[in-house]
């Protein structure tokens, strides 16, 4: 399991589900089925999500909230799932693909979710301790 994986779980999905994604996340048996949970996902924990506007600059917002260059991406979509790759190829990737996706910039601080077609657009973000 990705280091961002784990971090992304404990930071932003709601505590009472953590166990179950983190589970699911480390089985190679059950992670494809389970992401599918992405596409209409109601485990997020609402404390850390702001809804953004289908109209608004992603990447620009990400930046401006200290998102480096490169992100690590936890998607439905196989053909993005897992992988490392630069923040605004994986904006427009999963916007182009559709499914959803969480696109982790700073481990368990900063975020970005996109649901199935983009009906939800959240900006995940945590304060450091």
């Amino acid at each position: 399991m990705h280091p961002h994986e784990i971090a992304l779980v404990n930071a932003f999905i709601a505590p009472n589900r953590r166990h179950r994604w983190l589970g699911s996340l480390a089985s190679a048996k059950r992670r494809s089925k389970f992401l599918d949970k992405l596409n209409h996902c109601r485990d997020i924990d609402e404390r850390f999500a702001q809804m953004i506007p289908s109209n608004s600059r992603i990447e620009a917002i990400l930046r401006e909230h200290g998102a480096p260059t490169t992100c690590y991406v936890l998607s439905d979509m196989e053909s993005l799932d897992g992988k490392e790759m630069a923040l605004s190829e994986a904006i427009s990737e999963s916007e182009l693909g559709g499914w959803g996706t969480i696109i982790s910039c700073v481990p368990g601080r900063l975020a970005y979710y996109y649901d199935e077609q983009g009906e939800r657009r959240m900006l995940l973000m945590r304060e450091t301790k």
